[in-house]
């Protein structure tokens, strides 16, 4: 039994799914099945429940997924010995990311990482902030930026920067806004961001705090695009201070001056890997990147 079917059988167990198992191994779903396949026709064990849409580990399975995570520890340990031995960083690693790629700096880091770690296979993915944590906590991302604070001492959070949002309306609301309060904001048509992002979250937290709720009548799961919508006429938005500041000083849009809050912009990794070669060079590049230093623990 070699060490990449039992890295398949532990990724399929720990995300519960073939297809997101196969992305993460950076393999072929066949291969992955056939891995686990293997597996089961040398030790003579059925490791896995499948159904459709589904596959879930047996009691046995269960009780070898300790075992084989129990190996691949070691394995991994000697590996990332004799990469420190030779004074290398190698291997892959899947960064998380999140609204546009300028504002989190995302083409300077890979360039500094490309640059620093040539040996190191990099790739990213764009989800929702939700889905940030949630796939690092379950080993689909080694890293990732995250708009919010999140509560969990696993987690090491490296602050980036501070972040306004604004509300703001088409340009032909101005009149309107300005002598609105908040019921009257709430009444108007808003253009919502999907639930899992950290854009609804800022929102629902920003009017919670009046008792109110904003009409939502329409989701728009691409948020770059929710300064464009908002100046086409559709309704109402929350965006980033920055891009408001400059649609409204060329008349595309009108801010609401009441209704603002502040969000932090993090990198995000398991705590558990720290020392990890690709860890540490990543984070060097990181804060040289953005002329910063230091990690905080998650908030506990």
């Amino acid at each position: 039994m070699d060490i990449l079917k039992l890295r398949s059988f532990v990724m399929v167990a720990r995300l519960g799914h073939l297809t997101r198992a196969a992305e993460r191994l950076f393999l072929t779903q066949p291969a992955v099945t056939q891995h686990i396949k293997a597996i089961e026709q040398e030790i003579g064990i059925t490791l896995f429940d499948r159904a459709p849409g589904r596959i879930t580990l047996t009691r046995s399975g269960e009780i070898l997924l300790a075992e084989a995570e129990h190996v691949l520890s070691v394995f991994e340990g000697f590996a990332r010995k004799a990469k420190q031995i030779k004074g290398e960083v190698t291997g892959s690693i899947l960064i998380a990311t999140i609204d546009d790629s300028d504002f989190i700096k995302l083409g300077g880091l890979l360039y500094g990482l490309r640059a620093s770690l040539p040996l190191l296979q990099i790739k990213t993915r764009l989800v929702l902030a939700d889905d940030v944590v949630n796939g690092i906590k379950n080993g689909m991302f080694d890293a990732g930026f995250y708009i919010g604070s999140i509560d969990h001492p696993d987690f090491v959070m490296q602050p980036l920067r501070t972040i306004t949002y604004c509300t703001v309306g088409p340009a032909d609301y101005g009149k309107q806004l300005a002598k609105a309060g908040w019921r009257e904001v709430a009444e108007l048509p808003w253009i919502a961001a999907p639930e899992r992002s950290h854009v609804s979250r800022l929102l629902r937290l920003l009017f919670a705090q009046q008792g109110v709720l904003p009409n939502e009548v329409v989701e728009c799961d691409q948020l770059p695009s929710m300064l464009d919508l908002v100046r086409s006429g559709l309704g109402m938005g929350l965006v980033r201070e920055d891009l408001a500041l400059i649609a409204a000083e060329k008349g595309e849009v009108a801010i609401w001056p009441h209704g603002s809050i502040e969000s932090n912009l993090s990198f995000v990794f398991r705590l558990s890997e720290e020392h990890d070669p690709a860890i540490v060079g990543m984070l060097s590049v990181l804060r040289d990147h953005w002329q910063i230093q230091g990690c905080t623990a998650g908030e506990t």
